[in-house]
């Protein structure tokens, strides 16, 4: 519990937090969307979406965009773990 009140009480753990929940939110998310996305393509059911900007083909498409989750969760998401440890490693040294 000390860290949730030394969000409250230190203003540069904030960011590292947000950003954390940026992006676990948008891998979450953004897995979900491109999964219905692919499911639809796949069984031919649907087009490829409107909202989905295309890189070439469908397939390259959907290379990239799983690239790039995979690079948010296991690049990204531990470097902002790191920052934010980091962060309160200071605060409460400071402490």
């Amino acid at each position: 519990m000390a860290l949730i009140a030394s969000f409250r009480e230190e203003p540069s753990l904030r960011r590292p937090g947000i950003a954390l929940l940026g992006l676990l939110t948008m891998v979450l998310i953004g897995e979900r969307l491109l999964t219905i996305a692919v499911d639809g393509v796949r069984h031919g059911s649907a087009e490829f979406p409107v909202w989905l900007p295309e890189l070439g083909s469908i397939g390259g498409t959907i290379v990239f965009y799983s690239l790039l989750f995979d690079v948010v969760k296991f690049v990204a998401i531990p470097a902002v773990l790191l920052w934010l440890a980091y962060q309160y490693g200071r605060y409460s040294a400071g402490t």
